[in-house]
């Protein structure tokens, strides 16, 4: 009996390469991901700082002084 040969001996090859080219694929949709991410993260933190610097400027509020209340005559120390 005579062995089948393959039709087609360079589709491993093309096989092969297809994988590269989706690991390629997927490590520049990471590498556009962790971009944008630290692009965003810049944003935030640039917001957060200003309004840290609003809040900073403006006057602190007066707040009412808490009154004490006494303790009924029989609870106070003596």
């Amino acid at each position: 009996m005579v062995k089948p040969t393959n039709p087609q001996p360079s589709s491993k090859f093309f096989r092969e390469m297809e994988k590269k080219a989706a690991v390629s694929d997927a490590e520049k949709a990471r590498k556009a991901t962790l971009k944008k991410t630290e692009k965003l993260r810049e944003l935030r933190l640039a917001k957060e700082a200003e309004n840290r610097a609003v809040e900073a400027a403006k006057p602190a509020k007066k707040t009412k002084a808490v009154k004490k209340k006494k303790l009924p005559a029989f609870e106070q120390e003596v």
